[in-house]
Order: C-alpha cells, then structure tokens, then sequence
C-alpha cells in the first residue's frame, strides 16, 4: 500500500536521521543543556508550585508579543496547533496553501477533507482560509510584508482567516519577536517552542488569535487532547522569561553555520539556493533526477540526510538544514559537495 503524501517527511527525518551519518534535515537548533541555561528542571520544584501552569505560560507568550493572555491558546507542539486552526477555523472547507510549502501546511487540511489549492485566488470564497510559513519552510526567506497586509485586507471583506505559521520568526532576531498577529482580526499565527529553542521533546506550542477564535479553538482542544503537560509548560515558562539567553545561543550557531553554507554553494557545482533569516534553504540541482531518488542515493552513498524537495512542493530541489554542530555540518556538507560534483561532472 502505498503511503500517504502527508507522512513522508515525517517519515523520512524521523526514520533515517538515526542511522545518518551526517544529519542535515533537522530544521531545529538542538537540545541546550537546560541546567547551563539557568532552568530549573527538578518534578520537586515543579510539583511545589501550586500554580495554573497554562495560564502562566499564556501570560509569558503575551509578555513577549505584546498582546493579551486571553488571545493565546498552548498546545501539545505546533502540530496540534495546525490541526486546530484548520480544523476549528477552516468553516468554508477551503484552504489555500501556495507552494512550496511545510508538508502539514497542506497535508492536514487535506486530511481533514478540505478542498486544497496552491494558487492565491484574486477574489477568495468565503470562509476560505490561507495557509502560509514565514520565513517560508522550506526556502527560509521572509515572505512579504505587502504581500500578507493585501492578502488579509481582501480575505478579511470576504471572511477569509489567514493563517501563518511563525515558528523560524525568531531567527531573524529582531529585537523581540515579531508577529503578524497585529495586522488584522481575521490573522491567526502559531509557532513553537522546538526549533529556535530546541525543547522538541517538551511539546509545547501555542496559537494566538482574537478571543472568540480562541475559544473556538479551546473547545476544539478538549476534544483532541484535553490538557498539555504541566511539567512541559513549566520549563517552557522558564524559557520565555530568560529568553536572551536562549537568543545569544542561536544567533551564536546560525551565524557559524550560515557561513559554512554560503561556502558549500561556492564550492558546488549546478547548485543555487538563497538564504533567508531561518537556519535552512531550498538547495535548486540542475538535471532531471526526482528529489527523492537524489536524496536516496545522496544517503546511500554518503550518509548525508536532507530532505527532499518533493515534500514541500518543490521538484528538483532539496532543503538543507545548518542546526547541527560544527563537525557535523562541516563533515555532511563537504561529502554533500563531493557527491554533487561527481553527478555534475558526469554529466
């Protein structure tokens, strides 16, 4: 049977990363040593604090953009997240999701039966809702803030919701964090604390919208998943409140990394890509080899792990992730470089 569109990145990253050599399909920063960081992680302290950890956690997302607790809702990673917003929000059963694209941008509500476009209409249908990455995943460039203020003003006259997924917003480390969230009553964002932060493994992520979506949402999560967990949201609170220190450790690896991926693209033949503010870029390959048979062969023969192109919606192209440390990003993008200058000199 064959598996479905919706999995294979998931599948991919998750099933070969272990037996990587060089895993370069990573998107997130990797786990920080929590204790080094000044976060307490003892269940004593946890469980001596009688306090509502959701509510805490809602007022330390709000410190941080600036709006109220009341229009933040946290969720088990920024899976559930996407769920709830296409699932809870998406009433006119349309989405519209221009590629390329993050697999579960387009994946879910296809899941969930909606009619699913890739094209930005010039007049929407009501109730249709936009789904959109930024900085876009998987090229890692900033979409246009022109762009997102005409599409909300013309989907909010027509009762459109545009939902953004911010998740690699903070790597463009402006100051604090912004967000779209601003712009328009009918803009909804998520994001998450797994990749700029590396706490994959507490599955903590949050949705932001006005009040009544919010609640939408709320009743949605009771019948999906409840509650998140009090200990993860806990650390995350932690997190938040002593962010700088979580930002001087990203900027201090992305900066490093991102000058070893501009040398890699020097030194490599019949390749092209653009680097935008998120720590991976869409790698563009000349010839006709689909995406995924590279990156098969790709590993294979070198151990190196990327992603294939194909899962985002884009051929001949695959997205290289620069998280890892300095050894491994060295080693897998010098045997990346190899591997593709042998196929181009073959021809």
């Amino acid at each position: 049977m064959m598996r479905p569109a919706e999995d294979r990145l998931f599948s991919w990253v998750l099933g070969l990363g272990p037996k990587s050599k060089y895993n370069l399909s990573s998107s997130g920063l990797s786990e920080p040593d929590l204790s080094s960081m000044g976060i307490d992680t003892s269940f004593e302290s946890f469980a001596a604090e009688k306090v509502d950890h959701e509510r805490k956690f809602a007022e330390a997302v709000a410190d941080l953009y600036k709006v109220e607790p009341e229009n933040i809702l946290a969720t088990n990673g920024g899976s559930e997240a996407i769920y709830l917003v296409y699932s809870a929000l998406g009433n006119g059963r349309k989405a519209v999701v221009p590629l390329p694209n993050y697999g579960p941008m387009f994946a879910v509500p296809r899941a969930l039966g909606m009619e699913v476009g890739n094209t930005i209409p010039t007049i929407s249908d009501h109730g249709t809702i936009f789904g959109l990455t930024d900085p876009n995943n998987p090229t890692g460039r900033s979409l246009d803030t022109k762009t997102i203020e005409t599409l909300t003003t013309s989907s909010r006259k027509k009762g459109a919701t545009v939902f953004i997924n911010e998740t690699y917003r903070e790597f463009t480390f402006s100051g604090f964090p912004g967000t779209h969230f601003a712009r328009s009553p009918n803009l909804v964002v998520c994001s998450t604390m797994t990749k700029f932060y590396g706490l994959g493994r507490l599955r903590v992520g949050w949705v932001m919208a006005d009040r009544n979506s919010i609640r939408r949402l709320l009743f949605a999560k009771w019948a999906v998943s409840g509650h998140d967990s009090e200990y993860s949201l806990w650390i995350a609170t932690q997190v938040l409140r002593k962010r700088q220190r979580f930002v001087n450790r990203a900027r201090r690896i992305t900066s490093r990394n991102s000058r070893l991926v501009r040398m890699f693209l020097a030194e490599t033949d019949g390749v092209s890509a653009e680097l935008g503010p998120a720590p991976f870029c869409l790698v563009h390959y000349k010839g006709f080899q689909g995406s995924l048979a590279l990156a098969k062969a790709l590993f294979e023969k070198t151990g190196v792990l990327v992603a294939p192109g194909d899962f985002f919606g884009a051929p001949r192209a695959f997205r290289l992730c620069f998280t890892a440390d300095e050894r491994t990003l060295r080693g897998g993008l010098g045997a990346l470089s190899d591997f593709l200058n042998e196929k181009s000199q073959r021809g």
